[in-house]
């Protein structure tokens, strides 16, 4: 393998690079130039000089990672010092793909030209790969690199027949609450709809703001900036937006985007200081991305991770994601491994009982995603 290059921009390295197309929403071209324009910025590793073999990765330095469950002291459960750490991936969505050409580089071989791009530390120094679905996982851990769960991935698959398809696939406590869900938006008076991502976005950013404000009170941007993110958003092929209303009035909103064959949940809010609107989260998170899902033709909805418990019982199915821990081996390499080994055992957000034991190698798993 060449000499690992370094791009300014992700649009530099592109035009340089034979990439294929992403599978991932998050890792795909037009996302990852949305991204540049919201202002997040990446060391764009290339590990190849070959453009026909080349792979590139959008690297961050640990000091600079603000994210909480992106952060190494989270990720290796503080094993490694967060200055020792570079975390390789875009750091948005939860979900990480590396970008390969046209000629794939063994995971072996990329690990090696990661590692040029760790911080220099005597006292520990790691590439992380967080977030990776369990087939590319599974290639980095047989080239000896740690692997640990660090999350659960929900995907709900598209039936042939749609919604009343997807009705007939639960079990029947599950379709009663599900039924039951329904029941309830129609008593409230909520309306459904869904159509392309459009202006004016002052309605629906006010609500997005809600919802952040919701789990961080200390979050201070005015909507106004949600509605410039929503215009943005609004550039990627696929942007959807599904509305709940409540006597004409905008209610609920989620904005979803259409890549490949998968929608892709990614913002919600609700006004929740409405009796009525507090039940519609089940509408926009799962009953209408499905439907406007069958409608796309896509096969399987992207609900991401969180929440699984909920998911589970809709009948999302869960995937596990992995973080790696790229190191030269030895000491870090154990400091690596105990810390995947302790973060595994303490997810924010663990499956659900009935799923049984989590795996504890990638190649544990099945079928690659979304299945």
């Amino acid at each position: 393998m060449g000499v690992p290059s370094e791009y300014a921009s992700f649009d530099e390295a592109a035009a340089r690079l034979a990439l294929t197309p992403a599978r991932s929403l998050y890792s795909s071209d037009a996302w990852l130039r949305l991204l540049a324009g919201h202002g997040h910025r990446y060391r764009w590793a290339a590990l190849s000089t070959e453009a026909r073999s080349a792979v590139l990765v959008p690297v961050t330095d640990g000091p600079a990672v603000r994210s909480t469950r992106y952060r190494p002291d989270f990720l290796l459960a503080g094993r490694i010092p967060v200055d020792g750490c570079a975390v390789a991936g875009p750091r948005t969505g939860y979900h990480n793909e590396l970008r390969h050409g046209e000629d794939r580089l063994p995971a072996a071989r990329v690990a090696n030209g990661l590692l040029d791009f760790a911080p220099s530390r005597a006292d520990g120094r790691a590439v992380l790969l967080p977030y990776l679905p369990s087939h590319t996982a599974a290639e980095f851990e047989a080239a000896g690199h740690p692997a640990g769960l660090i999350a659960w991935d929900a995907w709900l698959d598209v039936p042939d027949g749609g919604f009343e398809d997807y009705l007939t696939t639960l079990g029947a406590n599950r379709r009663n609450q599900v039924k039951g869900d329904l029941r309830r938006l129609a008593a409230a008076g909520l309306t459904f709809s869904s159509g392309p991502l459009r202006g004016p976005y002052d309605a629906a950013a006010a609500l997005l703001v809600l919802h952040e404000r919701k789990y961080d009170p200390g979050y201070d941007q005015p909507p106004a900036g949600f509605a410039r993110y929503l215009a943005r958003c609004a550039e990627v092929p696929g942007a959807y937006l599904v509305e709940a209303r409540l006597d004409g009035h905008l209610v609920g909103c989620h904005v979803v985007f259409h890549y490949r064959d998968v929608l892709w949940v990614r913002l919600i809010g609700v006004d929740e200081s409405r009796s009525a609107t507090r039940g519609c989260y089940f509408g926009l998170m799962f009953y209408e991305p499905l439907k406007l899902a069958h409608r796309l033709g896509a096969r399987a909805v992207h609900l991401g991770i969180g929440t699984s418990e909920a998911k589970a019982r809709r009948g999302a199915r869960l995937e596990p994601l992995w973080t790696v821990a790229v190191t030269a081996g030895g000491e870090d390499g154990d400091r690596a491994r105990e810390g995947l080994r302790s973060r595994a055992l303490d997810l924010p957000d663990p499956a659900p009982v009935r799923q049984g034991p989590g795996p504890v190698s990638p190649a544990d798993w099945g079928p690659p995603w979304p299945g």
